[in-house]
């Protein structure tokens, strides 16, 4: 298995992952690049024309990619903003919080441009699973379609 990645994993009704990294910001990495593929599934072709820094604060990791998931969606559904490179440069405990900083390049969606996949209604915490080891995070989570 390579050292990060992502997978898709069966699932009834909803998209399933499976994403993992040597630490905790490659699999966060990991997992918001399998929501981006599940929203258009060639991410070769995003072209990195628009750079945009995140900042996202939360009680706890759960929470933490709850939260910068759902920044995902938002910056789709409002902006048509797609991401094919998706860099999680830190995350950090301080004061019983987390915070994440993360870099992302992408571009405008565009039909012709862009395959259109399935359609990410929200981020659940259903089945969300964090499991840290030495060496490697491991995270599933279930995206409601």
């Amino acid at each position: 298995m390579k050292q990060v990645g992502f997978r898709f994993l069966d699932h009834t009704a909803d998209v399933s992952v499976e994403s993992w990294g040597s630490n905790l910001e490659e699999a966060f990495s990991q997992t918001a690049l399998s929501l981006m593929t599940t929203i258009t599934p060639d991410l070769d072709q995003i072209s990195p024309k628009i750079e945009k820094k995140i900042q996202i604060e939360a009680e706890d990791k759960e929470a933490l990619l709850f939260d910068f998931l759902s920044e995902f969606l938002y910056l789709f559904d409002v902006y048509d903003l797609v991401f094919g490179d998706i860099i999680v440069q830190t995350i950090k405990k301080s004061q019983n919080r987390y915070k994440l900083q993360a870099l992302l390049k992408g571009e405008k969606f565009d039909k012709k441009k862009h395959k259109i996949g399935t359609e990410v209604k929200a981020i659940t915490y259903s089945f969300m699973n964090i499991e840290e080891k030495k060496n490697k995070v491991k995270i599933n989570i279930v995206f409601d379609i």
